[in-house]
């Protein structure tokens, strides 16, 4: 039984793409399929990823409150002398929803930030310990499940 493209996504594949769509776990070689297993023997858990979103997330956190400023200082004065005006009510309106949404991405920009840099330090220091561990743990040359 095979994975049903078309009935899973709601349109066929490319024609390009026959054949080669597969899926695989990205800590899979492409060997598998014998029963085998075909990956990897070491687990590898990296920070790095974490920590690189954190910086991106960070990042996002200071333009966004950039654009912020930018959009109140922009709009600083806009009512003087147009009050009247249909347009600067629909624009005070508009300007409204925008400071609350950039508002709400920059407070989940700074939250992402610190939890990233957290599970990447986790990631970091569980990696060492178990490293460490196991380490001086000699199982041979044969993974368990082929003896």
């Amino acid at each position: 039984m095979g994975f049903d493209w078309e009935k899973a996504v709601g349109v066929p594949p490319r024609a390009d793409d026959a054949g080669r769509s597969r899926m695989q776990l990205a800590s899979v070689n492409g060997g598998g399929g014998d029963g085998t297993g075909g990956g990897d023997a070491d687990l590898r858990i990296s920070k790095t990823p974490w920590t690189s979103a954190s910086g991106v997330a960070d990042e996002l956190h200071t333009a966004t409150n950039n654009g912020l400023t930018d959009l109140k200082e922009a709009s600083t004065g806009l009512a003087g002398g147009t009050e009247r005006f249909d347009s600067t009510a629909a624009l005070n309106e508009i300007r409204a929803t925008w400071d609350a949404r950039l508002t709400a991405v920059r407070d989940e920009c700074g939250r992402l930030h610190g939890t990233l840099a957290k599970t990447g330090k986790h990631f970091g220091e569980v990696d060492q310990h178990v490293g460490g561990r196991v380490g001086g743990v000699h199982v041979g040359n044969r993974p368990d499940w082929a003896r």
